[in-house]
């Protein structure tokens, strides 16, 4: 009898291939490439987990759009009293913000544990780094998604008059995202080292939480009201709530979060391309 052999149609396996002679900065541009070009990869990793995360519940992932709807349903409502501010202008307000503030802190936070809270795969599995990255990323996209659906209910209750300028919205989201990327990369790498860097991180989002207008608006600051100006947030929150609410005098908030989307590639680069490569000892 002869045998015959059978070729396996099974995919080739992953070959970490690792360069000693390669610098630093030139294994980080491969990890970034191979991160990217496995994206079918951390795109059914953060569906996964987003469907395991809700799997059972009888809302399911509808929680996440009663939870915004909740809150910002009563942050507009108590300060739009407070504040003697009509609720069809106050609760889209304070509605857009609670969204564009979700996703920010969600990157940061997220960002400060992409690294440590995924070591356990990495250690195991030769992986790009970045491909936690990308998958933090998005991640926000699909909670956005679940989110925005408060805002368009919102919207359409007190029939609020969109103009086109509202399509600038979408760059605005862009660029938040663009921004919480970056700098999650170099966020995760320095909670990695430093372990309560995450914990730093979570209290000073809370404390800038209360100063920057999210609930409240700079003209109850007074002649003080210039100096929100300094306020980072306050732009990248503008550049998604001011197009949608038809304000006028977006080009500042525009201009200071395109600045701050050139300085985050140089901020997370810089620390990533030079110290992602002992993330292995630090997590």
């Amino acid at each position: 009898m002869s045998s015959r052999k059978v070729k396996s149609k099974s995919a080739p396996p992953y070959i970490y291939d690792y360069q000693a002679g390669a610098s630093n900065w030139q294994r980080a541009v491969e990890d970034m490439r191979a991160g990217w070009t496995r994206r079918k990869l951390w795109t059914d990793m953060a569906l996964r987990a987003f469907k395991n995360k809700y799997r059972g519940a009888v809302f399911g992932a509808f929680w996440i759009t009663i939870t915004t709807g909740m809150t910002a349903t009563g942050l507009g409502v108590l300060y739009g009293y407070l504040f003697n501010r009509p609720l069809a202008i106050h609760l889209p307000y304070v509605t857009t913000a609670i969204i564009v503030w979700s996703m920010i802190t969600g990157l940061a936070n997220g960002g400060c544990a992409v690294f440590a809270g995924n070591a356990h795969i990495f250690k195991e599995f030769p992986l790009p780094l970045s491909l936690f990255s990308y998958r933090l990323a998005f991640n926000q996209l699909i909670l956005l998604a679940y989110r925005s659906l408060v805002l368009i209910a919102v919207l359409l209750i007190f029939s609020t008059p969109l103009k086109p300028i509202a399509l600038l919205s979408f760059l605005g989201v862009v660029l938040v995202i663009w921004i919480g990327f970056w700098m999650s990369m170099g966020l995760g790498v320095l909670s990695a080292r430093y372990k309560d860097f995450g914990e730093l991180v979570a209290a000073a989002l809370t404390f800038i939480f209360f100063l920057t207008p999210i609930f409240w608006v700079p003209d109850r600051l007074g002649e003080y009201a210039f100096y929100i100006n300094f306020n980072p947030f306050y732009h990248l929150i503008e550049t998604v709530r001011g197009p949608i609410l038809g304000h006028e005098d977006i080009l500042l908030h525009f201009e200071i979060t395109i600045a701050l989307a050139i300085f985050a590639p140089i901020f997370g680069w810089s620390i990533y391309s030079r110290l992602s490569h002992r993330l292995p000892y630090w997590c």
